[in-house]
């Protein structure tokens, strides 16, 4: 099975790089590619040892697409054409794999080093992923069973696309949750005896009963935002730590979580331990690609998860969005 990580852009962030270096090292028995539209960033991938697959410029490759699309594309270089353009482009990349199991992992997805990949290759279905709500799925961890599979959902995204041009990716996937088009699995993010437990009826549907039943859970968002922290270019430099997000189906300050100053990432559930497999690392901490920062790291965040909501000021980030606040606002002026 392929492990994809996708970045679409000129410029490789630090983050990237660390998680492609940490994913090299941890499961250097798959084949890992890095897949990029930027010739500096392929170099770079290559220089660590990576494979490595040069997509068309998605600008152009699918310049219709990012026209009816209704998003401001001035936002992070468009971000939202992006976000949507990864799928035309693992498509691409799966027509010279055709046969290929492929597991597309977010670049800010961390992924511990018992992450369950052997459970993939039995899974009975077409394409698999978590969902942060029942209509919302996230492509944290997307896997396609072949080329057939990631034909299905780019014809899929092209039609949806066409009828809401404000769609995103994430509503894409709720809507291929909730379709007969592909044979779709939802990668559990809550073990079925604790939403029982906290009465959250709508966690029901993420929870997978069949192949990942006794597997642990996987982080689509949730609980990587609890502990680590919301993305603090979203607050202009203010890094969020330990919120509830009401638009999400878990409450993440109902949940008990265990680290054991090792590699494992536990939910206390009624029954026992269940593993965390994964966490999405919205905040981009750096801390968490290194053993000894990783372990100092989780057991403090742990820590004061149970104080509740809190905020960290980054100096560095609020200076980098003012910079590009600044840069973009003398642009329009000079036009």
């Amino acid at each position: 099975m392929i492990l994809a990580v996708i970045y679409l852009g000129n410029k490789l962030p630090r983050y990237v790089l660390k998680n492609l270096e940490y994913l090299l090292s941890t499961f250097e028995e798959h084949e890992i590619y890095f897949i990029s539209d930027s010739e500096s960033s392929i170099k770079k991938a290559k220089k660590i040892g990576l494979n490595t697959w040069l997509a068309p410029n998605p600008d152009e490759q699918w310049k219709e697409v990012r026209a009816q699309l209704n998003h401001p594309m001035s936002f992070r270089q468009g971000f939202w054409f992006k976000t949507l353009a990864r799928i035309f482009v693992l498509n691409s990349f799966m027509q010279l794999h055709k046969n290929e199991q492929c597991l597309q992992i977010e670049a800010d997805v961390f992924l511990f080093k018992d992450f369950p990949l052997s459970k993939f290759l039995t899974l009975d279905a077409e394409i698999a992923f978590p969902m942060e709500s029942s209509h919302m799925g996230i492509a944290s961890l997307l896997y396609l069973k072949n080329q057939d599979s990631s034909q299905s959902l780019a014809s899929f995204a092209l039609n949806a696309i066409k009828l809401n041009p404000q769609i995103t990716d994430m509503s894409l996937l709720g809507q291929i949750a909730h379709s007969k088009k592909l044979k779709f699995s939802p990668l559990p993010t809550l073990p079925k005896t604790l939403s029982e437990s906290l009465n959250q009826p709508e966690a029901f549907e993420l929870v997978c009963e069949d192949t990942f039943e006794d597997a642990g859970v996987f982080d689509g968002i949730t609980i990587g935002q609890y502990l680590l922290g919301v993305d603090p270019r979203n607050s202009r430099g203010k890094l969020i730590l330990h919120r509830r997000q009401h638009s999400h189906a878990i409450n993440p300050d109902k949940l008990s979580y265990i680290w054991d100053g090792d590699e494992h990432l536990y939910l206390n559930t009624p029954n026992g331990k269940s593993q965390i497999y994964n966490l999405h690392n919205h905040a981009k901490d750096l801390r968490l690609y290194k053993k000894k920062s990783r372990n100092k790291l989780l057991k403090s965040r742990i820590s004061s998860s149970t104080n509740g909501e809190k905020s960290e000021f980054k100096v560095g980030t609020f200076t980098t969005v003012a910079m590009k606040s600044v840069g973009r606002r003398a642009k329009r002026a000079f036009k």
